[in-house]
């Protein structure tokens, strides 16, 4: 329904029924609103009766209406105003070094952008070179992302009926995940798979804060059937032998199927010990496998130490199940000199 009165005569009537008022929030639950009418004889503008509105999930509202009171008269409509709507409304954010990948010991200690010291102003997309980007939803290491302090979102990001959701927000300090919670932010998921964000001045007790930004790729063909085999026995689970093998050393490109002397094999799903798989810190999937209905998926990764099964976090990879009873995996360089770890495949 139109928020003000319009033009007696119109909407094919002659007293035209409109708000008196903007529509609610989601928040505000049930709200009653007065409803106003035009006349098209005398052109008077009249208060008529309540009517109670409420906003939905998905960007509509529903009015419980009542019958007029006044002679030949009905409610009008107009199409929603997306000029308010944030998924059409944003600042473009594309910096990068937000990128998760960004480590300090890999361009400098620090490179000492600080976000408490950017003046935000509404809603914000993120990009990386271009390309759509997001939040993550995970915790990594700090000195991440052109920072010292990386911000990540706590919970997973909205689906389209949701609407606006407010997502707390915690900054990653000293290998600890959640040393410092900032304050909550607005996000909101729009149709054309992405998000946008009402960014706001992190707590200025987080140490050079920055909210960090992760860019997954849509693969252009089905990496069932486009991977890179990758056979190596010391990835073992069993291996105990430390020759402190480092993926991050690794120039990783596209998806990987795994290989036990040419047995089809997989990412292990539980801890799995420090100083296994050929390195002093085995990565190990903290979460199962998808099935092949779930597509592509994405999963955190886990690294041991020698006190605490995910003691480090990694950047997180996607992975897919196929067709033949195996997985591929998006491999990317992890956060520290680490190792993908291989094991016995169970039952896709």
């Amino acid at each position: 329904m139109p928020e003000s009165c319009v033009s007696g005569g119109s909407c094919n009537t002659d007293i035209s029924l409109s708000l008196n008022g903007s529509h609610p929030r989601i928040e505000d639950g049930v709200v009653t609103r007065d409803i106003c009418g035009a006349s098209f004889w005398n052109g008077s503008v009249d208060r008529f009766s309540h009517i109670r509105v409420k906003a939905c999930p998905g960007d509509y509202y529903v009015y419980e209406l009542v019958k007029p009171q006044y002679g030949c008269s009905a409610y009008c409509t107009a199409a929603i105003n997306s000029d308010y709507d944030p998924c059409y409304n944003y600042n473009i954010l594309d910096n990068y070094w937000r990128n998760t990948l960004n480590y300090w010991y890999m361009y400098g200690y620090i490179s000492g952008h600080d976000d408490a010291r950017v003046e935000w102003d509404g809603w914000y997309r993120f990009y990386i070179n271009g390309s759509s980007a997001q939040m993550p939803e995970w915790c990594f290491s700090s000195m991440s992302c052109g920072g010292y302090s990386s911000l990540w979102l706590d919970g997973s990001h909205p689906q389209l009926e949701d609407g606006v959701v407010s997502r707390d927000v915690y900054g990653s300090v000293n290998g600890q995940c959640s040393s410092y919670r900032s304050d909550p932010i607005q996000v909101k998921a729009c149709s054309g798979n992405y998000y946008v964000y009402k960014l706001i001045r992190p707590k200025p007790s987080i140490p050079v804060p920055v909210y960090c930004a992760v860019t997954f790729s849509t693969p252009n063909t089905d990496p069932c059937y486009n991977y890179t085999s990758l056979d190596e026995p010391w990835r073992a689970t069993d291996n105990s032998y430390i020759s402190n093998m480092c993926d991050y050393n690794v120039n990783w490109n596209g998806w990987y199927r795994l290989f036990y002397n040419g047995q089809s094999v997989q990412m292990p799903e539980s801890c799995v010990n420090s100083g296994m798989c050929g390195t002093s810190n085995p990565l190990w999937l903290s979460s199962p496998h998808p099935q092949r209905e779930d597509g592509v998926v994405t999963r955190q990764v886990c690294s041991s130490t020698w006190s605490d099964c995910c003691g480090y976090r990694s950047h997180p990879i996607q992975v897919k199940a196929c067709p033949g009873n195996y997985y591929v995996y998006e491999f990317v360089r992890p956060l520290l000199c680490a190792s993908y770890c291989a094991e016995e495949l169970s039952e896709v």
